[in-house]
């Protein structure tokens, strides 16, 4: 009787030991996406900064044109996104004439926008990470070490994508 307690007492304490460390993981995980949504909070402010300041541009350059005798902004309706209304812009610019509906649908908008900055694909996630590895042969040690982590980390992602019981 004494050996089960012993144990069942030994048990317990994996268990807690396991808990613990899942227990560690989670809150790695929160913290980082916290850490994220700070980022996208600041992004987004950023963002909602720089449509203002195009907003006063238009706004100004509306008032230009009033004072040179042209009308840039009045004939742009209010619904025309962002791209629509500096093609206008640019076109009432080039020509000093006013803007018609007619030449917007003569030019219609581009399919496709360049951006200026080069686009990078984003890396796989660390769950893809560990699938690919583990689907390629490789023992959950050896993941963990490829990937500095731990081996807990690697087993609960193969675990949560349910490849290690249809793999067994």
């Amino acid at each position: 009787m004494a050996e089960f307690r012993d144990e069942v007492a030994h048990l317990i304490s994996d268990i807690d030991a396991a808990t613990d460390r899942d227990i560690a993981l989670v809150e790695d995980r929160v913290k980082t996406l916290k850490s994220i949504l700070e980022d996208t909070d600041k992004r987004i402010l950023a963002y909602k900064k720089e449509i203002n300041r195009r907003s006063m541009e238009e706004q100004a350059y509306a008032e230009l044109g009033r004072r040179q005798g042209r009308t840039i902004q009045s004939d742009v309706p209010q619904e025309m996104d962002l791209f629509q209304r500096e093609q206008r812009a640019k076109k009432s610019l080039a020509s000093s004439e006013l803007v018609t509906p007619e030449v917007e649908k003569s030019n219609p908008k581009p399919r496709f926008l360049r951006t200026e900055h080069e686009l990078t694909p984003k890396a796989p996630s660390f769950s893809d990470q560990v699938l690919e590895l583990y689907e390629a042969g490789f023992s959950p040690e050896l993941i963990a070490s490829k990937l500095k982590v731990t081996v807990a980390e690697v087993d609960l992602a193969i675990n949560v994508s349910g490849k290690k019981s249809q793999k067994n």
